[in-house]
């Protein structure tokens, strides 16, 4: 059977995937169509947040090279686009080793050249932009003036989730609410105007979770961080699936909605809850998988 295709054997899905592919030797775009869109700077992640499928589709972190992300940015630049924007799971993880401490020196390195390249061209450097956010456990001071310095944008967005100790422990988020607290000062400190992703919903979740969340993203609005929000959505493939979404009780909106309407808060959280709600009803009759019992149907076989 050849790589790229699926088929049942024993009972189980057989799918014969290759092994993670050399980003340089593939183009972010179809440029020959004149179609463009923001340049994959970093594909799969180590953090392995339960909630999340990157790590769990694509594997651990790789990166393109600096080299070729230049030459697909003036490419860019060259058909008239403006505005350099690229894709990352944790945009300060670009070159590093686990995807979680900075390269500092790779990527500044890598923005110092972009930086030269807009000049040429009249555009723009954009980075750390959603959905290509930045970890609170990857926000170094030294860093964060680097990059302030070098970037247009003045909107920063940083992943922090949850409010919740427990909830950041059970999605093994990584970090606690002290770092996400310090990332957020600093990125201030150093100018920027910071957004903040906050997910709210997960199934296992109690009323005291919900509140811890409501609270610390009060906390953060105080400081003008614009919150971010969603409604967990129960993703396939994720460890996290199973355990479903807990639809959002009367009062709980009525406090996101105040955070809106105050323009502290934006975000397709409504939307999502309807989404997740056809997600689990997919779930019920069988027409998704949950994460294990994905596991004991489907064996993957690499090329």
């Amino acid at each position: 059977m050849v790589c790229g295709t699926a088929y049942i054997e024993g009972g189980k899905l057989i799918i014969k995937r290759r092994h993670p592919v050399d980003l340089d030797l593939y183009p972010p775009f179809p440029y020959w169509r004149n179609m463009f869109n923001p340049i994959e700077i970093m594909r799969g992640c180590s953090s392995a947040c339960l909630f999340c499928q990157v790590s769990y589709v694509f594997g651990a972190p790789r990166y393109r090279s600096v080299d070729v992300i230049l030459h697909y940015s003036k490419i860019k630049l060259e058909k008239g686009l403006k505005d350099l924007r690229f894709i990352a799971p944790n945009s300060f993880g670009y070159g590093s080793p686990d995807g979680i401490k900075p390269n500092a020196s790779m990527l500044i390195g890598l923005l110092q050249k972009l930086r030269e390249l807009t000049k040429l061209y009249n555009g723009r450097l954009f980075f750390g932009t959603f959905p290509s956010e930045v970890r609170p456990d990857s926000v170094e001071e030294e860093l964060v003036k680097n990059v302030r310095r070098l970037v247009d944008n003045k909107r920063i967005i940083i992943g922090i989730q949850s409010g919740s100790p427990k909830t950041l422990a059970r999605v093994c988020r990584g970090h606690d609410l002290e770092t996400a607290l310090h990332a957020t000062k600093i990125l201030i400190e150093n100018g920027f105007q910071v957004e903040a992703d906050f997910i709210i919903g997960f199934g296992f979740e109690t009323d005291e979770d919900i509140e811890n969340t409501l609270n610390f993203i009060e906390k953060l609005a105080a400081l003008g961080v614009r919150i971010h929000l969603h409604t967990y959505i129960p993703l396939p493939g994720t460890p996290l699936f199973s355990v479903g979404f807990r639809p959002l009780n009367p009062v709980i909106k009525r406090r996101l909605s105040k955070l809106v309407g105050e323009g502290k808060a934006y975000g397709y959280w409504i939307r999502q809850e309807a989404l997740a709600e056809k997600i689990d009803m997919l779930k019920k009759i069988g027409v998704i998988l949950d994460w294990y019992s994905y596991k004991n149907s489907v064996k993957i076989v690499y090329c």
